[in-house]
C-alpha cells in the first residue's frame, strides 16, 4: 500500500499527521557522511545494574513480562533524556523506516480506504501486482488470505490490514473482494513485489513560465525524481520555480543536499555538520545544477522540518530564493542509525547541522522531550498566532545572522520566511473541514467507483478527457451535503455559498486521484491553494 499523499487542506488535525511523521523521520546521515569514523563505546557498570534490575523483575514481578517490549521502553527512556530525536526502533520499525528512506517497499500496490465496516481499494499503483491482477479502485476487500478484515459489521484496524497485505517480495497473498453490486466474493492471488514510493508528488507548469514541484519527503529516490522533474519543466519553458516543502518532515540529509545543489551555483556552501565525535564537514554546491538561475520561491510551514529546513536555509542564506509561508519546525539535529544484531536499531543524534550563515535552527529542548513537543503544538494551535514561545526566542540579538548579501536572518528556532503569510481564519471552514475529517468525499468516491468504475473508465479513458468532460453540479453538492448530515455534520449555508465550488472541485479531484493519479488531483486543487496563490503574487526583492 502506497502512502497516501498530502492533500491541500486547512485542517490542523490532518496536518498534525505530517508533523508526527516528521518526528519519526528526522535528518539521517547519508552514505557519504556515514564514512566518518564511529565513536568508541566504553563499558561501564551501568549494564551490570540493568541486568540486576531485569533479573529481579524476572524473579519477583507479579505478572509475565514481555522483555522485548520492556527493553525497548528502557532504551527509549534513556535516549529521550538526551534529546527529543534520538530513539530506539524495533526490527519491524527499522524495516519500515528503511523502506521509506529508500523510496520503495514490498507489497502489492494498493492504497486502502476504510469507511464504516469496510476496507476499499482506493487507488492502484500502475504496473504493480494489484494492477496486473486486475484489482480495481472501489473493490471491497473482505478477506486477506483466511482472515476476515471487513464486512458483516466487523472491520480490523487499518494498520493490521496493512500488515496482513504487505510482505516480502515474491511471497503471495490472496484477497477476497466484492465488486460492484455483486454479493459473491471473488478471490485474487497476488505475488508481492517492490513498489516504488514517489516523493516528488507533483511537478507541473502553473502557467507558461512558472513551474511547481511538491516534495513530500526526502528518500533515496528524491534527488533523481527532482532532477527528472526539472528536466521536464525546463523543456516546457520554466523561468520561475515554486518549490513546495510544506509538511515535508525531512529524511535523508544526503538527498536534501543533492536537491539544494540543483539550485545553487558551484562553490556556494549548502550546509555544514559538526558534533562531539564528528569533525566539521562543509558541503558545497557543484556545477551542473538544472536550475541555478531563474526566479525561485520556496513554500514552507510549521510542519516543514529537518531536510526541508536544510534546503530552505541553504537557499535563503545564499540569497537564491524567497521563502514564503510560516516559520518551520526547527530541527537542526542529525541522526545516524546504528543497527543491532536482532534487526532493531538506535537512531542516535551525532551532530548538528548549520546553514551557510552559521545558523543552527534547532529549537531549545533543555526542558525535556514532552515540553519540547508541547511547546510546538501550542505554538501552532493557540489562535494561529505567530507571537508564540518559539518566535519570542528567535529575535534575541544573539541569534542574529546575515545572508551573503547582508540580509538579517535568525537562528534558534526554525527558518523564518522572508514573507510571512497570515493564518487563514474563517469560521465557515469548520463545516468544510468536518467533511474532510469525516471522510465524506472519500466515502462518496468509493460508492461511485464500486458501482460504476467500468462505465466511468470507458467514458473517461484518460485524465484529460475526465478533466474536460466530467461535470459536478448542484445534484453532486446535494449528495455531499446529505452524506455529511448522515454523518452528523449540520449543513452550513454560509460555507456552501463561499466554498461550494471548491467543495465540488475537491470531490472531482478525489475521484480523479483514484481513477488516474495524484497529478490530476493537484491540477484541480492548486487554483484553490490560497497560500500558493499569495506566493505567486509575492514581489520580494532579494
Amino acid at each position: 500500500m502506497t502512502e497516501k499523499k498530502r492533500k491541500t487542506t486547512y485542517s490542523i488535525g490532518i496536518v498534525l499527521l505530517g508533523m508526527l511523521l516528521g518526528l519519526l523521520v528526522g535528518v539521517m546521515f547519508g552514505e557519504r557522511l556515514n564514512r566518518v569514523k564511529s565513536p568508541q563505546v566504553s563499558a561501564t557498570n551501568t549494564s551490570s545494574l540493568i541486568s540486576q534490575v531485569l533479573a529481579l523483575v524476572d524473579r519477583a514481578y507479579v505478572d509475565k513480562v514481555d522483555y522485548d517490549s520492556v527493553s525497548g521502553v528502557m532504551i527509549n527512556a534513556m535516549l529521550s533524556s538526551l534529546d527529543p530525536h534520538s530513539g530506539y526502533m524495533s526490527a519491524k520499525e527499522t524495516k519500515s523506516n528503511g523502506e521509506m528512506m529508500e523510496g520503495h517497499f514490498e507489497g502489492i500496490g494498493i492504497l486502502l480506504h476504510q469507511h464504516g465496516d469496510t476496507v476499499f481499494a482506493s487507488s492502484i499503483t500502475p504496473h504493480s501486482p494489484a494492477f496486473r491482477a486486475g484489482v480495481l479502485p472501489g473493490d471491497r476487500i473482505l478477506k486477506v488470505d483466511t482472515t476476515w478484515v471487513s464486512g458483516r459489521g466487523f472491520c480490523k484496524d487499518m494498520s493490521n490490514v496493512v500488515n496482513l497485505i504487505r510482505g516480502p517480495r515474491y511471497s503471495t497473498v490472496t484477497l477476497g473482494i466484492q465488486r460492484g453490486n455483486t454479493k459473491k466474493i471473488q478471490y485474487i492471488k497476488l505475488q508481492r513485489d517492490v513498489i516504488p514510493q514517489k516523493s516528488v508528488s507533483v511537478a507541473t507548469m502553473l502557467d507558461k513560465t512558472t513551474g511547481y514541484i511538491y516534495i513530500a519527503h526526502f528518500s533515496g529516490t528524491t534527488a533523481t525524481e527532482f532532477h527528472s522533474a526539472l528536466l521536464q519543466l525546463n523543456k516546457e519553458g520554466m523561468k520561475h520555480l515554486v518549490l513546495d516543502l510544506r509538511g515535508n518532515p525531512g529524511g535523508s540529509l544526503e538527498t536534501a543536499i543533492r536537491v539544494a545543489d540543483e539550485m545553487l551555483p558551484k562553490g556556494d556552501l549548502i550546509v555544514y555538520t559538526e558534533g562531539q565525535h564528528y569533525q566539521r564537514e562543509r558541503v558545497k554546491a557543484t556545477s551542473g545544477g538544472l536550475f541555478e538561475e531563474g526566479q525561485l520561491t520556496v513554500l514552507m510551514n510549521a510542519f516543514s522540518a529537518s531536510g526541508s529546513e536544510v534546503v530552505a536555509g541553504a537557499l535563503q542564506d545564499n540569497d537564491r530564493a524567497t521563502i514564503v509561508g510560516h516559520r518551520s519546525f526547527g530541527k537542526g539535529l542529525v541522526q545516524r542509525q546504528f543497527d543491532m544484531s536482532d534487526g532493531s536499531s538506535l537512531r542516535l543524534t551525532v551532530a548538528r547541522y548549520y546553514s551557510p550563515s552559521g545558523r543552527c535552527i534547532q529549537r531549545p529542548y533543555d526542558k525535556g522531550s514532552d515540553e519540547y513537543y508541547m511547546d510546538f503544538l501550542n505554538s501552532v494551535t493557540q489562535d494561529y498566532e505567530l507571537a508564540d514561545s518559539v518566535m519570542k526566542a528567535v529575535y534575541d540579538t544573539t541569534q542574529l545572522f546575515y545572508t551573503k548579501k547582508g540580509r538579517k536572518v535568525y537562528g534558534g528556532g526554525g527558518i523564518q520566511p522572508d514573507v510571512v503569510l497570515p493564518y487563514m481564519k474563517d469560521s465557515n471552514l469548520v463545516y468544510y473541514n468536518s467533511l474532510i475529517n469525516k471522510q465524506i468525499f472519500d466515502a462518496l468516491v468509493m460508492d461511485e467507483l464500486s458501482a460504476h468504475y467500468a462505465d466511468m473508465i470507458k467514458r473517461y479513458p484518460t485524465a484529460e478527457v475526465f478533466l474536460k468532460e466530467y461535470k459536478v453540479d448542484d445534484a453532486t453538492l446535494q449528495r455531499i451535503i446529505a452524506r455529511g448530515e448522515k454523518a452528523g455534520i449540520k449543513r452550513n449555508d454560509a460555507c456552501l455559498k463561499r466554498y461550494g465550488q471548491e467543495i465540488l472541485s475537491r470531490y472531482k479531484a478525489s475521484l480523479a486521484m483514484s481513477l488516474y493519479d495524484d497529478d490530476v488531483y493537484y491540477s484541480i486543487m492548486l487554483p484553490y491553494d490560497w497560500e500558493l496563490q499569495k506566493a505567486l503574487k509575492t514581489n520580494y526583492k532579494l
